[in-house]
């Protein structure tokens, strides 16, 4: 963590260097990697300012606190930053990090002879959900299938593939070419 000192009209004494890095070991621990803090601390009038600028990643945040006190100014513009710091790590973790929604592959069933194609209307038409599942979990939903196959998207390599029973009675998989 590299921090910044700067003082306008005020001496950045050591007394408040160490208390402002012992007030900054909690934004350490909810910002965890490369982290670089400008503070910059002002007096005008009776008034102390407190300025405090945290980047991260690639990401900025910013705070500041006026105060009768510099100490008090400090704590107060690390409060907020601790917050906002809060706040940004709840958006990120509560964003939706689904996979591609499911879709419906249409299953037509033809009839007809199989030498002409123009004469193959379909009889049954089947919508069937595409859901992200394991090869596993998809031979077992083969089982409960009307249909004899099962369409899922593979976790794994996240394509769409099939899974049918074949005329011999064993399992066929139909996987696309990466």
């Amino acid at each position: 963590m590299d921090v910044e000192f700067t003082g306008r009209q005020v001496d950045v004494t050591p007394g408040l260097r160490e208390y402002t890095h012992e007030r900054l070991r909690k934004l350490e621990r909810l910002l965890p990697g490369r982290l670089k803090l400008h503070v910059i601390l002002m007096a005008e009038k009776s008034r102390r300012i407190a300025e405090i600028t945290a980047t991260f990643r690639d990401q900025t945040l910013v705070s500041v606190m006026e105060a009768h006190d510099v100490r008090s100014a400090i704590k107060g513009a690390l409060d907020k930053l601790e917050r906002q710091a809060v706040r940004r790590l709840e958006r990120r973790r509560t964003r939706k990090r689904r996979p591609k929604p499911t879709s419906n592959v249409l299953l037509n069933v033809f009839a007809g002879s199989p030498g002409n194609h123009e004469e193959r209307i379909p009889i049954e038409t089947e919508r069937l959900p595409v859901k992200p599942m394991t090869l596993d979990e998809a031979i077992e939903t083969l089982g409960a299938a009307k249909s004899g196959l099962v369409v899922f998207r593979n976790t794994e390599s996240e394509r769409v593939n099939v899974v049918y029973r074949r005329l011999d009675g064993k399992l066929g998989l139909v996987e696309p070419v990466p």
